[in-house]
């Protein structure tokens, strides 16, 4: 074997081997087809565009989007279906917050209308962009808000780390929306979710008033969504519900570790997001989730 061919399949090796399986000989005989120099043989790399080419390829096998592909393994399904589900629950905390803020605004609780200000609205472009097709619009409206803690992560100082912290749940699932809605992953059925849309817009006002529940307010939902996903049986909904908790806990966690900070009330919202974490799942059946 050249060094050329040991590079191209180490570069396959971040492809499912479950794909490889079937694939990996043909896509390394189209790769040497017309590379038959000696001297390229021993010393040349794969190309940039094969090498982004692969990495796309390898986002679409691992987080697979049922009938798109062939052959797919049930647990792939299982994982795409609950990546799209945390990417979406990150676009609807999105929602919740842009429609806080325009309801602080209105009502005068803010009165600092600056351009991040107007950033954090973004989220209410990328929600109906994404349910008419056209996620790329809705990736880039979701980046803007997402991008705004990435100066905190450089900044020191423990507001700055606190703030950068707090942003984690919506960093976290940015990155599933972007990941887990790949070309080749369906439309989400906008008839169903714009309920969900209405519900983190009616969310948002009340977050709005009552300002200072937002975390209670969230973590109220989170395990009222948990328990609603378990009475269904709807296990990706289930799994995604407890992820989104997961990573909900890290900023409260920070708090008592770096200020040894204990509330009772945050103490509380602690124990209700442990409980939608541990929280068993339920399948309505043992067959892969049905995509629409």
């Amino acid at each position: 074997m050249r060094n050329l061919e040991r590079r191209y399949r180490a570069l396959l090796k971040v492809l499912p081997r479950w794909y490889r399986q079937d694939r990996e000989e043909e896509m390394v005989g189209i790769f040497l087809a017309e590379r038959d120099d000696d001297l390229d043989l021993e010393h040349s790399w794969p190309g940039w565009g094969e090498t982004w080419a692969v990495l796309g390829l390898a986002v679409r096998t691992h987080l697979a989007a049922g009938a798109a592909m062939t052959s797919v393994p049930a647990k792939v399904v299982w994982r795409g279906e609950v990546v799209r589900a945390l990417g979406m629950l990150g676009l609807l905390l999105g929602v919740y917050y842009a429609t806080a803020a325009v309801v602080n605004l209105a009502a005068g609780v803010r009165q600092d209308l600056s351009w991040w200000r107007v950033v954090e609205l973004a989220p209410l472009v990328a929600f109906p962009a994404l349910l008419t097709g056209r996620r790329t619009l809705a990736k880039v409206a979701a980046a803007a808000p997402a991008l705004l803690s990435v100066p905190a992560l450089v900044q020191p100082g423990p507001a700055a780390a606190m703030w950068a912290v707090f942003q984690l749940p919506s960093l976290v699932t940015f990155a599933c929306l972007c990941l887990g809605f790949h070309r080749e992953a369906p439309t989400p059925p906008a008839a169903r979710l714009l309920w969900w849309g209405g519900g983190a817009v009616v969310l948002g006002v009340v977050g709005g008033f009552a300002t200072g529940t937002g975390l209670a307010l969230l973590a109220l939902t989170t395990v009222a969504l948990r328990v609603f996903a378990f009475v269904r049986g709807d296990a990706v909904f289930g799994r995604a519900l407890s992820l989104f908790a997961l990573v909900q806990l890290v900023p409260l966690v920070f708090l008592v570790l770096a200020w040894d900070e204990v509330v009772t009330s945050r103490t509380l919202i602690v124990v209700l997001l442990v409980l939608a974490v541990v929280l068993p799942v339920r399948r309505r059946s043992k067959a892969a989730p049905r995509v629409t």
